[in-house]
This record gives C-alpha cells, sequence and structure tokens, in this order.
C-alpha cells in the first residue's frame, strides 16, 4: 500500500511541477498581447484564446497535485479538534460518499465531452478557430488523476485510523 502511495503522489508531484512550467508561457502570451493591444494598438486574434486554454490546462492539471498538498479549500474549524483517528475516519466516509462518485461522474462525462470533441474535430467559434479537441483531452486525464490522488489520500486516511501516519 505504502509503494501505491509513493507512485501516486510521485505522478502527481511530477506532473504538478511540469504543468507550472505553463505559468510562464502563459505569462508571454498575456504580456506579448498587452503589449501589441496598449503599445502598438494592434490586437491579436489568438492570444485570448490561448492564454484561457492554457490556463484551462493549468487549473486541470493542478487538481492532483494541489489535492497532494492539501490546498484545497477545506473546514478546519471542527476537523483539526478532531483525534488522528477520528480524522481518519471522517476522511474515508467523504471519500466514499462525495469524492469517489464525483470523480467518477466527472471522469464519465468529461471522457464523452472529449469523445465528441475529437469526432468533430471540434474548433473555437472564433476568427481565429483554433482546434479545441487537443484540450478536451486534458478534462478526462485531469479527473483521472485527480481520483487517483484521492485513492492514495483514502490509504493514507486508513493508515491514521491504525495510528500510523504516512507521507
Amino acid at each position: 500500500m505504502r509503494k501505491i502511495v509513493k507512485f501516486i503522489d510521485g505522478i502527481n508531484e511530477v506532473i504538478g511541477k511540469i504543468t507550472s512550467i505553463l505559468v510562464f508561457v502563459l505569462l508571454f502570451v498575456v504580456v506579448f498581447e498587452v503589449v501589441r493591444r496598449k503599445v502598438f494598438n494592434s490586437p491579436t486574434m489568438w492570444a485570448f484564446e490561448l492564454s484561457y486554454m492554457l490556463y484551462a490546462v493549468m487549473f486541470l492539471m493542478g487538481f492532483g497535485y494541489t489535492l497532494k498538498h492539501k490546498m484545497h479549500i477545506g473546514i478546519d474549524v471542527i476537523y483539526s479538534r478532531l483525534s488522528k483517528k477520528t480524522q481518519g475516519i471522517l476522511e474515508l466516509i467523504t471519500f466514499v460518499i462525495f469524492f469517489l462518485p464525483f470523480t467518477l461522474v466527472a471522469i464519465k462525462s468529461t471522457w464523452t465531452f472529449m469523445i465528441q470533441s475529437w469526432q468533430g474535430l471540434e474548433h473555437s467559434q472564433s476568427p481565429w478557430a483554433p482546434p479545441v479537441y487537443p484540450f478536451k483531452t486534458f478534462m478526462p486525464i485531469a479527473f483521472f488523476l485527480l481520483l487517483l490522488q484521492g485513492i492514495s489520500e483514502a490509504i493514507k486516511s486508513f493508515y491514521k485510523i491504525k495510528g500510523e501516519e504516512i507521507e
């Protein structure tokens, strides 16, 4: 079980760090567009769409990494006062009742969106009309990585209930 946790955590750590590089690409695109628009009064058709596509990829691919580092929103007022064993039980219950069904539905629905997009070779409605289907591929991948990280966190909760901590 510890090897599974280490493997899943490692995947999301690497993907999170690789994804963080997109910040620089996004920054370049946005600065380029701002300079073109404000300094040269010559906006581009592509920069806005590319910027929101890059942002979407960054956002999506950061799901698992964010969960791994416990950076999702949580309410710690009550949780932090509970014993480690009770925290672990609560984490496992919420995993089964909320997290697991949510991620499975998200994977299924985004998979459908992705397949439809690829079948129609979907393009944006803008004058630039970039292909959208490659970007929609990131949706089910991101939710699958989130599911994997959730499984890792559930295993950690199981160990917490037993009185052991694994990181």
